[in-house]
């Protein structure tokens, strides 16, 4: 696997380096100041494309560079204003732009980002991070094991506090995306689980528990139980806990939605070829086990508790069918009407699971829950639900420092509600009607399992960003990081 190092020393950032790529603002890079420390033909070449470039996202410059050195530039000109729904990180057109340039199977990276300001690079980590997935399978391809040394930089000089935490945070992206990236053959809930475990056994203060298969029945998460039942690997919830000795202020739960695979159960997905793809269905907990990671190991003097909900929506003799009806954990009945709305039934259980077992006064949770979340808000934005203005508004502003952006859903229990009536239980599990704000309705629906335990609760909706263009992406795992440390 490629090897990404953060430094601070611009002399030996590009040493042996067979392609160097620049990005920073036109502007800047008009200015001059990020390519000040290049070697004299470089940077000349470098100013040459820079003055020809035209910002847009994803686009490239690329130039044969004179023989005795590295061998190819790149440049990313930067859009020099963009607006205000996006991040000033500029993480996603830094991703959009190197993801498809710059392989370092061909020999070693050096790249050099100018920031506007310090406190972007960890935004700009996360991005390069995303841009240098770890997940292949291409027989006879060459593995991609080469080095990418990374210099970030502002106009005062390179950025030098803190590059642990810049490979961590890029290391944590990684993480998510391999995992979203791997299919079921490879990623059951068995393997899913120990991939879990594994990534937070040198932590220190995290203490793991599972309960697995029918253990799930005797703890009231009948829900999540039913959702996985039928596959050939059991289902199961994963709880992570963080509880350093030090710990201060309210402790926060963490919930990710874990469908290994989603087939649709009975109502299988077999329109225009819904299924494909649907391995990704893990990206809410993939993100919630990175920015715990992340959390953990940057000593984090808060508790977190995090719950994966790990599952696979299979079909089979016992799958749970339309018209069951399941009491969930919360204690409430649940009329299946569509068996592929699945993740929200995974998602209550936990969050009521941990919301009553443990000390937490902040719930967030996050999935891939509603295609209607791209309708809404994007690829690149994910659409958050919030019981809380002040949350909401501090996931906005994390989002944007992370470069994790995200876009509010309305949060309306008086208008969503109903959606989910049933004559014969306290709620079906999927609307009424699809045109009454479905992304928004979906997220209420994990929260009328935890709305008597007086929670700050924000409800993470990724399924457009955590999966762009068949990779993960790692998405969600610097907003929730941020968020979890603004609260």
């Amino acid at each position: 696997m490629a090897q990404i190092t953060f430094t601070a020393d611009p002399q030996n950032w590009i040493a042996q380096a067979q392609t160097v790529v620049v990005a920073a603002r036109k502007a800047d890079l008009i200015a001059g100041w990020p390519l000040a420390g290049l070697p004299t033909a470089i940077r000349e070449i470098a100013e040459r494309l820079a003055a020809d470039a035209k910002p847009a996202m994803g686009a490239v410059s690329t130039s044969l560079l004179p023989a005795g050195g590295a061998k190819q530039l790149v440049l990313i000109a930067l859009h020099d204003k963009i607006s205000r729904h996006l991040s000033e990180t500029r993480a996603l057109e830094i991703y959009l732009a190197l993801r498809g340039v710059a392989r370092p199977d061909s020999g070693k990276v050096a790249i050099l980002i100018g920031l506007a300001a310090a406190d972007q690079a960890e935004g700009a980590a996360m991005a390069i991070g995303r841009s240098y997935p770890l997940y292949s399978r291409k027989a006879g391809a060459k593995p991609a094991a080469g080095e990418i040394a990374v210099l970030l930089t502002t106009s005062a000089g390179p950025v030098s506090a803190g590059l642990d935490a810049l490979s961590a945070a890029s290391d944590a992206v990684r993480l998510a995306a391999r995992l979203v990236d791997m299919p079921t053959a490879e990623l059951d809930t068995a393997v899913f689980e120990r991939e879990a475990v594994s990534a937070v056994a040198a932590l220190p203060h995290v203490t793991t528990q599972s309960i697995i298969g029918d253990d799930l029945l005797a703890h009231g998460l009948r829900g999540l139980h039913a959702v996985g039942r039928t596959a050939m690997v059991a289902p199961r919830l994963v709880i992570l806990d963080y509880n350093p000795p030090d710990a201060q202020g309210d402790a926060v739960a963490l919930i990710g939605k874990g469908l290994v695979y989603d087939t649709g159960g009975l109502f299988l997905k077999i329109v225009d070829s819904r299924m494909l793809t649907m391995k990704c269905d893990m990206g809410g907990a993939a993100a919630v086990l990175g920015a715990f990671v992340l959390l953990a190991k940057g000593g984090l003097k808060r508790r977190v508790v995090a719950a994966l909900a790990m599952a696979e929506n299979a079909i089979g003799p016992d799958a749970y069918r339309p018209d069951d009806v399941i009491e969930m954990h919360s204690g409430k009945t649940m009329e299946v009407n569509n068996t592929d709305a699945e993740g929200r039934i995974a998602l209550a259980d936990a969050a009521s699971y941990v919301g009553r077992n443990f000390p937490v006064k902040v719930l967030i949770d996050a999935a891939t829950l509603t295609g209607a979340q791209l309708m809404a808000t994007g690829k690149y934005h994910a659409g958050i639900v919030s019981n809380d203005n002040d949350l909401e508004d501090a996931a906005i502003k994390a989002g944007l420092a992370s470069g994790d952006h995200c876009m509010p859903l309305l949060y309306s229990p008086e208008l969503h509600t109903s959606e989910f009536k049933s004559s014969v239980a306290d709620m079906r599990n999927s609307v009424a009607d699809r045109m009454n704000a479905p992304s928004s309705a979906s997220g209420l629906w994990v929260y009328l399992h935890i709305d008597d335990l007086n929670l700050r609760w924000l409800h993470i909706d990724l399924a457009g960003p955590a999966f762009v263009d068949n990779r993960g992406t790692g998405y969600g795992v610097g907003l929730i990081e941020q968020l979890v440390r603004a609260i």
